[in-house]
Protein backbone atom coordinates (compact mmCIF):
# COMPACT_ATOMS: atom_id res chain seq x y z
CA UNK A 1 0.00 0.00 0.00
CA UNK A 2 1.32 3.44 -0.82
CA UNK A 3 1.47 6.28 1.68
CA UNK A 4 -1.78 8.26 1.97
CA UNK A 5 -1.98 11.89 0.93
CA UNK A 6 -3.86 14.21 3.27
CA UNK A 7 -4.94 17.46 1.63
CA UNK A 8 -5.19 20.61 3.69
CA UNK A 9 -8.70 22.00 4.08
CA UNK A 10 -9.62 24.11 1.09
CA UNK A 11 -6.88 22.64 -1.13
CA UNK A 12 -8.42 21.70 -4.46
CA UNK A 13 -6.97 18.56 -5.96
CA UNK A 14 -6.35 20.02 -9.39
CA UNK A 15 -4.05 18.48 -11.97
CA UNK A 16 -0.92 20.15 -10.55
CA UNK A 17 -1.60 18.93 -7.00
CA UNK A 18 -2.54 15.47 -8.28
CA UNK A 19 0.65 15.15 -10.31
CA UNK A 20 3.04 16.46 -7.66
CA UNK A 21 1.48 15.04 -4.50
CA UNK A 22 -0.08 11.81 -5.73
CA UNK A 23 1.66 10.65 -8.88
CA UNK A 24 5.23 11.86 -8.22
CA UNK A 25 5.40 11.42 -4.45
CA UNK A 26 3.21 8.36 -3.93
CA UNK A 27 2.48 6.36 -7.07
CA UNK A 28 5.88 6.40 -8.79
CA UNK A 29 7.85 5.33 -5.68
CA UNK A 30 5.26 2.60 -5.04
CA UNK A 31 5.50 1.27 -8.59
CA UNK A 32 9.31 1.33 -8.49
CA UNK A 33 9.43 -0.44 -5.13
CA UNK A 34 6.76 -3.08 -5.72
CA UNK A 35 6.26 -3.48 -9.46
CA UNK A 36 9.70 -3.32 -11.03
CA UNK A 37 8.56 -6.33 -13.08
CA UNK A 38 6.05 -4.00 -14.80
CA UNK A 39 3.14 -6.31 -13.86
CA UNK A 40 0.55 -3.73 -12.84
CA UNK A 41 -2.05 -1.35 -14.21
CA UNK A 42 -3.04 1.84 -12.43
CA UNK A 43 -6.79 2.36 -12.28
CA UNK A 44 -7.57 5.97 -11.34
CA UNK A 45 -11.05 6.99 -10.37
CA UNK A 46 -12.83 9.39 -12.67
CA UNK A 47 -11.96 12.63 -10.90
CA UNK A 48 -11.28 15.33 -13.47
CA UNK A 49 -7.73 15.87 -12.19
CA UNK A 50 -6.92 12.18 -12.78
CA UNK A 51 -7.61 12.47 -16.49
CA UNK A 52 -6.50 16.05 -17.04
CA UNK A 53 -4.25 16.45 -20.07
CA UNK A 54 -1.20 17.24 -17.91
CA UNK A 55 -1.80 14.15 -15.75
CA UNK A 56 -2.15 11.88 -18.80
CA UNK A 57 0.98 13.40 -20.34
CA UNK A 58 2.87 12.85 -17.08
CA UNK A 59 1.76 9.21 -16.78
CA UNK A 60 2.67 8.54 -20.41
CA UNK A 61 6.08 10.23 -20.03
CA UNK A 62 6.82 8.15 -16.91
CA UNK A 63 5.65 4.93 -18.54
CA UNK A 64 2.83 4.44 -16.04
CA UNK A 65 0.35 1.93 -17.41
CA UNK A 66 -3.17 3.14 -16.63
CA UNK A 67 -6.77 2.48 -17.61
CA UNK A 68 -7.78 4.99 -20.29
CA UNK A 69 -10.79 7.12 -19.44
CA UNK A 70 -12.92 5.63 -22.21
CA UNK A 71 -12.37 2.15 -20.69
CA UNK A 72 -13.00 3.30 -17.12
CA UNK A 73 -16.68 2.58 -16.58
CA UNK A 74 -18.52 4.85 -14.17
CA UNK A 75 -20.75 2.46 -12.28
CA UNK A 76 -18.75 -0.71 -11.76
CA UNK A 77 -18.07 -0.99 -8.00
CA UNK A 78 -17.26 -4.71 -8.11
CA UNK A 79 -14.12 -3.85 -10.11
CA UNK A 80 -13.05 -1.17 -7.63
CA UNK A 81 -12.43 -2.88 -4.28
CA UNK A 82 -10.79 0.34 -3.07
CA UNK A 83 -14.30 1.77 -2.76
CA UNK A 84 -15.08 -0.93 -0.16
CA UNK A 85 -11.92 0.04 1.72
CA UNK A 86 -12.89 3.75 1.71
CA UNK A 87 -16.38 2.89 2.98
CA UNK A 88 -14.96 0.74 5.77
CA UNK A 89 -12.37 3.38 6.69
CA UNK A 90 -15.00 6.13 6.86
CA UNK A 91 -17.15 3.95 9.14
CA UNK A 92 -14.26 3.38 11.54
CA UNK A 93 -12.75 6.87 11.48
CA UNK A 94 -15.98 8.78 11.93
CA UNK A 95 -17.58 6.34 14.39
CA UNK A 96 -19.88 7.98 16.96
CA UNK A 97 -19.83 11.29 15.09
CA UNK A 98 -16.09 11.90 15.51
CA UNK A 99 -14.76 14.86 13.50
CA UNK A 100 -11.22 16.01 12.84
CA UNK A 101 -10.28 19.58 13.66
CA UNK A 102 -6.85 19.30 12.04
CA UNK A 103 -5.03 17.13 9.53
CA UNK A 104 -2.81 15.93 12.38
CA UNK A 105 -5.87 14.59 14.25
CA UNK A 106 -7.14 12.87 11.11
CA UNK A 107 -3.75 11.26 10.44
CA UNK A 108 -3.59 10.00 14.00
CA UNK A 109 -7.10 8.58 13.79
CA UNK A 110 -6.43 6.84 10.47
Amino acid sequence: MSQPFFAKAGLAINQEVYISECLEKCLLPFIRAHHADDQYIFWPDKASSHYARAAINFMNAQGIKFVPKDHNLTNLPQCRPIEDLWGYLVTIVYKNGWRAETIKQLKRRV
